[in-house]
């Protein structure tokens, strides 16, 4: 069973790299498809060894569903970072392929499946891990996720609101909660450390509201997250705790830096732009509080 997300994955790369090819009419580099393929076939194995030893090391079970935990252990906090993930692998593959000569329609078609070939993979594996189960949420989520490009590509609405993600150490409850479960956890992990972890949808002010004055570098950010009062039910799995909610101000990262706009520039900027850097936030609840910087 350890191979079959490996096998998904580089089923749809090949499918993807056999289409491409065929296809004379789309004009790609059948080189750099090769490249693109070689690269992502690399990076994915790296990934899996790294995951299988910090996600799935414990032993295997048969095949099974999520027994409704899921909506629970992170208060779906974890939803959004699956909506991330997908979202994320979407555009990396959307944007080899425009570097290998396709066109910017197809491309993000092609990212969308690729994305949600990814959250279906990781979802293979999880329904035969112990603590977890195969999510129909995790994989909606992660599947929008990777589509979202595509629906901002036809609606220019929703090009103005985009997703950030920012992670910084406040507290060891989830090092804490796993040391309960007679688990070692690496202190460097970081994946599933959802109390450090928020996540933020930002909207450009000035698409939506008529302003003279308004930087069209500073957006406005709605934060989500989950703070650190979970714990271990009898059964060891995660409850408790309550969603944290912010709005803050957010930075544009290539409006900001417009000025470099050289080809390597754009490429930084844009991957840049999924951090949410620190600005003065609220945070709206559980507890009302203002942050000069939040991170």
């Amino acid at each position: 069973m350890n191979f079959k997300s490996l096998f998904l994955i580089g089923f749809l790369i090949l499918f993807c790299n056999n289409t491409l090819a065929q296809n004379d009419s789309l004009k790609v580099h059948k080189k750099r498809v090769a490249i693109v393929s070689s690269s992502l076939c690399a990076a994915l194995g790296g990934s899996y060894y790294y995951i299988q030893n910090s996600w799935w090391a414990d032993k295997q079970t048969s095949f099974h569903f999520d027994d409704g935990a899921d909506l629970t252990y992170a208060l779906n906090v974890d939803k959004v970072g699956h909506f991330m993930g997908g979202l994320e692998a979407a555009d990396i593959f959307s944007s080899s392929m425009k570097w290998a000569g396709m066109n910017e329609k197809q491309a993000l078609w092609y990212g969308g499946f690729f994305g949600s070939g990814l959250q279906l993979a990781i979802e293979m594996k999880d329904a035969y891990a112990p603590y977890w189960g195969f999510s129909k949420w995790d994989l909606a989520l992660g599947s929008t996720g990777a589509f979202w490009p595509v629906a901002q590509y036809y609606n220019d609405d929703l090009k103005a609101i985009n997703f950030k993600f920012s992670y910084y150490k406040r507290s060891n409850i989830y090092w804490d909660l796993d040391a309960q479960r007679g688990k070692q956890t690496n202190k460097y992990a970081w994946q599933d450390d959802y109390p450090n972890q928020t996540y933020w949808i930002t909207f450009d002010v000035n698409h939506f509201t008529e302003s003279c004055c308004w930087p069209d570098w500073l957006n406005v950010a709605v934060g989500f997250g989950i703070d650190d009062t979970q714990y271990l039910d009898a059964h060891g799995t995660k409850t408790g705790g309550e969603n944290e909610w912010y709005v803050a101000f957010d930075y544009d990262i290539p409006k900001l830096l417009k000025r470099w706009n050289s080809p390597t520039g754009i490429k930084v900027k844009h991957w840049l732009n999924y951090f949410h850097l620190p600005a003065p936030t609220i945070r709206i609840s559980p507890k009302l509080e203002f942050y000069p910087l939040f991170l």
